[in-house]
């Protein structure tokens, strides 16, 4: 199983659709609230230049927001 890693804050809607999407499928994951850890933000930041939530990191591969096709399409994918 490929190692998920979801950077997000709490009210963050789009976050919380990612979580809930993978809860549905019975994918386990890792969720990293950046509102709460500042070092997570800084890597966030630093590692993917991103600097808006969720960064959705599924294996090698990352996006940002939440868009099924894409989850389900890395979740596929042979890294």
């Amino acid at each position: 199983m490929k190692k998920i890693k979801i950077y997000s804050q709490p009210t963050c809607p789009d976050c919380n659709r990612v979580k809930a999407y993978l809860d549905k499928k019975g994918v386990s994951y890792e969720d990293i609230n950046v509102r709460k850890d500042k070092k997570a933000m800084d890597e966030m930041v630093k590692r993917y230049g991103i600097r808006v939530t969720p960064v959705v990191v599924i294996g090698d591969r990352v996006m940002v927001g939440f868009n099924v096709p894409k989850i389900d399409k890395f979740l596929g994918a042979q890294d």
